[in-house]
């Protein structure tokens, strides 16, 4: 703390003191230290815990973790027709996990964009789809139809597939859309190739995937 310096020159003489110069002040201390800036949000907060999907039947293989976008493990929604597809360079971050149920195996894989929504992305996995191909795993899949879920998302789109060239080994998948993020659900089982069977899973559980994926 600085303070007046003075010199006494004697007790006894009753001579006046003489004032030196001032220390130069220390500017004032805030009180409050500076706001720290927010920790980034985790891309695997946006899928159901495990907890979650127990309460929709589901046990979860592999809880949900980020999906590393890199220029070697580009973040593809839907491998649709072997071909890069223009959303699919905006995609910034990710998450994946699995989990199975009665009807199979789910594979769960959610991306948040920059620049494209995720009802563009929906949108255009279903018009691109007109080439009924699809790559899943490195092994290649036919389209075979499409299906409907009741509403739950900003944007969402159905369809099953087989593998090509014989009609079994079907798997469905589930796209759900909102705000910048979308996901893919899919649903496969090599020993059954019951494609209602996959619907209807799909369908109950589409809210909890996409109550998931609105979290903020």
């Amino acid at each position: 703390m600085s303070g007046l310096v003075v010199i006494v020159a004697g007790c006894s003489s009753g001579a006046a003191t003489t004032p030196v110069s001032e220390a130069p002040k220390p500017p004032p201390v805030s009180s409050s230290a500076p706001p720290s800036s927010a920790l980034p949000k985790l891309p695997e907060r946006l899928l159901p815990t495990g907890d979650e999907v127990a309460k929709v039947g589901l046990d979860d293989s592999q809880e949900p973790i980020e999906y590393v976008v890199g220029s070697t493990t580009p973040l593809r929604l839907v491998n649709v027709c072997g071909a890069a597809q223009p959303w699919d360079g905006k995609a910034k971050q990710g998450a994946q996990a699995i989990a199975t149920g009665t009807a199979g195996q789910l594979k769960q894989l959610m991306a948040e964009y920059d620049g494209v929504t995720g009802t563009e992305v929906v949108d255009g996995v279903k018009n691109a789809l007109s080439c009924r191909k699809v790559t899943i795993d490195d092994e290649e899949f036919t389209k075979l139809g499409e299906f409907t879920v009741p509403k739950v998302a900003d944007d969402q789109y159905g369809f099953c597939v087989s593998l090509e060239g014989t009609g079994s080994f079907v798997q469905c998948v589930l796209l759900l859309a909102q705000g910048d993020r979308a996901e893919a659900l899919t649903i496969s089982n090599r020993d059954s190739s019951d494609a209602k069977a996959q619907q209807a899973a799909l369908k109950k559980i589409a809210p909890v995937f996409a109550e998931a994926l609105a979290r903020p």
